[in-house]
């Protein structure tokens, strides 16, 4: 084992072993490292000889690989010696589209150690988004699963600027990617197989080498590209922290691999602890069929964003036979409601991580901490946070600002590298810290309230609304699915919340229903923060990594003002006038 690689064991090994929060916040500092490959220099040590289980693959037409670490070591060397003979050369980018599978565990590993940077790419991309991707990511290779091979071949002349073009099977039945099946400038990933199962890099990695290039999921501009170093993995210890995850655990992440959540969670939290990794391929979620697979491998550890803990609770858990011990949920803000239930259903406490696709686990309710409601929980172990304001001055407690992440004297070593854009940098790094873009409040127990993206939190009437915080309330209504909170105008001409609702199955959207909605809506908020309009939606604009496209909504009530329309399913609450006893106003 190199020294780079016990100084990371080292800070591994303390957060297993630290009695409380307190004192892991107060004593773990990120060990200084220089030259550190996580796959080379941890993984392919670790893993050496070990039999256990690192990952169970399962699909749902019943399909099933079980694959131990010594496996995966080997493999992952194989595909290392398989890019470098096809030209991978250190630092080139490597694009991977696929669904979720064996493959892409040990095809990111492989990249790893053949010195190259990986680009995750939503499978929903367009070919002009493949395209602009190939450009400003400075793509060299792609590795695709053949169903997507046609989209990307659509993609125009950047394609050009490859090396190469890899595919992968579809499923466990296709035996090889056969030019029959695709053009013939692509290669088989199977030829990967008759590669040496160990691998010797001809070259140094540096820790501050990039590693890991992500698109941003685009909710309010053009999808910006977030860099990491090598640095990434261990920062990702946090992360590890934050979901408790221990050697003897089976780990299940509900995340599609394009995007940063999969290397959170999927990869390097679990793998940085020696757990064994769950993996379930599907064409459309299902919660019954992913329940059954929890409780078929006898999942201990799950990880999953609110819109999945939602559709969760429509069915009967406790039909099942769950093995869970631990809940974490991070991607969108958890309302108290569904943690409340959850607890009630399963006798859990879920627990609410923060972080951003330029972050690892940055705020969190860690092991041992109290639930508060509506509160994110604290800042994680090796990270300076405070609440600032437009200035950089710390605010005071329970007052809004910025979340700001301090850069100096040391800077985390899960934060970004930076971006691809220059002028962005300058933006969201000043004064010795990094901006979020996000906004909350620290109370007096320092726990951390999150009221929203800068761009989303609107005054009223000389009143702050927090969307989430508006939503948060609307959730407890036993009708609600989903709810989106935007700023909207009156008939004078003033600021007020207007509530997107998605319904659960059982409910309709109905006149009826919407006075409901007002009724419950007056009873449980303040005057101030009650959305005066509701509309009812099947679904919302959501980007592919599924969160709620508040842009979208805010056009599409814009373009209803401009064209004096309501939506078919909207109502105001000047509606039920009468009904709810409303003074003129």
């Amino acid at each position: 084992m190199s020294n780079e690689a016990a100084k990371f064991i080292e800070a591994r090994d303390f957060f297993f072993n630290v009695g409380s929060y307190e004192e892991a916040y107060e004593k773990f500092e990120w060990p200084r490292v220089t030259k550190f490959n996580w796959a080379t220099d941890y993984f392919d040590d670790m893993a050496r000889g070990n039999q256990k289980d690192a990952l169970i693959y399962c699909d749902e037409s019943g399909g099933e690989k079980i694959v131990s670490f010594d496996k995966m070591s080997r493999r992952s060397s194989q595909v290392a010696n398989f890019l470098n003979d096809l030209g991978l050369q250190k630092g080139d980018r490597v694009m991977i589209m696929m669904d979720t599978s064996v493959e892409i565990f040990e095809i990111i590993l492989g990249i790893m150690k053949a010195g190259g940077a990986i680009i995750p790419a939503a499978t929903l991309l367009s070919s002009n988004d493949i395209s602009d991707r190939i450009e400003r990511g400075n793509v060299k290779f792609i590795i695709a699963h053949r169903h997507f091979a046609e989209r990307i071949d659509q993609a125009g002349d950047n394609l050009k600027k490859l090396t190469a073009k890899i595919c992968v099977r579809d499923d466990l039945e296709l035996p090889k990617c056969t030019n029959e099946l695709v053009e013939p400038d692509w290669v088989d990933y199977t030829d990967s197989e008759k590669y040496k199962e160990d691998f010797k890099p001809f070259f140094v990695t540096y820790s501050t080498d990039d590693l890991f290039l992500f698109f941003t999921s685009g909710t309010t501009a053009k999808p910006k590209l977030v860099m990491h170093s090598h640095h990434y993995p261990i920062g990702h210890l946090t992360t590890m922290y934050w979901l408790d995850v221990k050697p003897d655990d089976i780990h299940y992440n509900i995340s599609a691999p394009g995007w940063a959540k999969f290397a959170w969670s999927s990869f390097f939290a679990p793998w940085n602890a020696g757990a064994t990794v769950l993996t379930f391929r599907y064409s459309q979620f299902n919660p019954k069929s992913v329940l059954e697979k929890i409780e078929k491998y006898k999942v201990t550890s799950l990880c999953a964003p609110l819109s999945v803990w939602k559709l969760f609770l429509l069915e009967d858990l406790k039909s099942y036979n769950l093995s869970l011990t631990k809940l974490v949920s991070a991607g969108e803000p958890l309302n108290p409601e569904i943690v409340n239930k959850v607890k009630d259903l399963l006798g859990l406490d879920l627990k609410e991580g923060y972080g951003q696709t330029e972050t690892t686990g940055l705020v969190a309710t860690f092991k041992g901490m109290k639930i508060k409601d509506g509160a994110m929980g604290k800042v994680a172990p090796g990270y300076e946070v405070k609440i600032l304001d437009s200035v950089l001055d710390e605010v005071p407690r329970n007052q809004d600002g910025q979340i700001a992440v301090a850069t100096f004297p040391v800077k985390p070593l899960g934060l970004l590298s930076g971006y691809d854009d220059e002028e962005r940098n300058k933006e969201i790094f000043k004064g010795g810290w990094y901006l979020t873009g996000d906004t909350a409040y620290m109370d007096d127990e320092g726990y951390i309230h999150f009221i929203g993206r800068v761009d989303d939190v609107f005054k009223s009437l000389d009143y702050r609304i927090s969307p989430f915080e508006v939503e948060s309330e609307i959730m407890e209504h036993a009708a609600i699915l989903e709810v989106g909170v935007i700023s909207t105008v009156d008939d004078k001409s003033r600021i007020v919340p207007k509530a997107f609702i998605v319904l659960k199955p059982d409910y309709r959207p109905t006149k009826e229903m919407a006075l409901e909605l007002f009724r419950f809506i007056r009873d449980h908020m303040a005057p101030y923060k009650r959305p005066r309009s509701i509309e009812f939606m099947e679904a919302f604009p959501k980007t592919i990594s599924a969160k709620v496209m508040r842009k979208d909504l805010r056009a599409y009530d814009q373009k209803l003002k401009e064209e004096n329309k309501r939506g078919e399913y909207e109502f105001y609450e000047k509606d039920f006038a009468e009904e709810l006893n409303l003074r003129k106003r």
